[in-house]
């Protein structure tokens, strides 16, 4: 099998993950993201944050994969990203889903550093998350060794075509700076930009539809 750093854009499709199957996409999620300054914030050390980013993302992911989508981009056999939305009505979260989730975050988050700075900083980004109809992007990810070649955004596009037929608009956070770039091409303007204490800054993103 070629390695994943040979595999030509072409040879990647793109398909809706259509059972709870997350072998692959956690850790295309996990290899995409670190480093991640939000994550390196919370982790002791590098290497406590490369062990718990795929426990993280499992948490969130099984959240998604029954109340959202989550669409997989494959090389053969091999996940080499993912897109993860929750469709409207799906945030705020109900009860149920929400006590389930902070359940998963508190035993992966045991031990590690900055849980008050850090929580506040997710309680301010839950606070401006916006009330009307929307489809929320919470994870979008490719393999490093194949970023660059477009993947991301055919990632981005069943959804945001959807977005333009239903009329809807699209919402989104990012804790790297560098990646207001990629999404601006997407069409995803800046909205807020967040800061509580000590943590890293994150920025929100609002996409609106085309005609």
């Amino acid at each position: 099998m070629a390695a994943v750093s040979d595999v030509r854009a072409a040879e990647v499709g793109v398909r809706l993950l259509e059972r709870p199957d997350l072998r692959g996409v956690v850790p295309a999620l996990a290899r995409a993201f670190f480093p991640d300054p939000l994550f390196g914030f919370f982790a002791r050390s590098p290497r406590h944050e490369y062990d718990l980013l795929p426990a993280v993302f499992q948490a969130f992911c099984r959240d998604a994969v029954h109340a959202g989508e989550i669409w997989a981009a494959q090389a053969g056999s091999r996940t080499v990203g993912a897109a993860v939305w929750l469709p409207p009505g799906a945030m705020p979260r109900p009860a149920r889903r929400e006590v389930a989730l902070n359940l998963r975050a508190a035993r992966v988050l045991a031990g590690a550093r900055n849980r008050v700075a850090g929580f506040k900083l997710l309680d301010a980004v839950d606070k401006v998350h916006p009330p009307e109809p929307h489809w929320y992007l919470f994870l979008l990810g490719t393999d490093p060794s194949v970023q660059g070649r477009g993947i991301g955004g055919r990632l981005l596009a069943p959804v945001l075509a959807r977005c333009d037929a239903e009329g809807l608009p699209a919402y989104l956070e990012t804790q790297k700076e560098s990646n207001l770039a990629f999404y601006g091409r997407h069409g995803f303007e800046l909205t807020k930009l967040l800061e509580v204490g000590g943590a890293p800054p994150i920025w929100t993103m609002t996409r609106l539809p085309r005609t």
